[in-house]
């Protein structure tokens, strides 16, 4: 398994990529949102974990251009600012929100349930 986390604080996705790591997932991580999106495009992906507030780009943008260019793409959504009309429009875009602060075992759970989902 591959996964592509996208967000722009670095000691974050350093420590989700230990967790997932931990379970034998292979990451790779960037703080650019500009190069998580060029990365999708130029390399295969099981999963994206997009941080929604990202300078340049937000995560529902990346979504919708990751989804334009592969419709059959897993991605979660992770947000401190889990806000009732955020969690709509993350619904509209068929992918999950996970609200910050969570424990290791949450974002597990979540991307061993966005890896078994069967594609929309």
């Amino acid at each position: 398994m591959r996964v592509l986390i996208v967000d722009d604080d670095a000691t974050f996705c350093q420590l989700l990529a230990e967790v997932l790591e931990d379970k034998g997932i292979q990451v790779v991580w960037t703080t650019d949102g500009l190069m998580g999106y060029e990365k999708s495009l130029y390399e295969f992906y099981d999963l994206f974990i997009l941080d929604e507030r990202m300078p340049l780009v937000l995560g529902t943008e990346l979504v919708e251009d990751i989804k334009r260019d592969n419709p059959q793409a897993k991605i979660i959504l992770i947000s401190a600012f889990a806000d009732e009309a955020l969690q709509k429009r993350t619904q509209s875009l068929g992918v999950p929100l996970l609200s910050k602060p969570f424990a290791a075992e949450r974002l597990v759970a979540m991307v061993e349930g966005a890896l078994a989902a069967k594609p929309h």
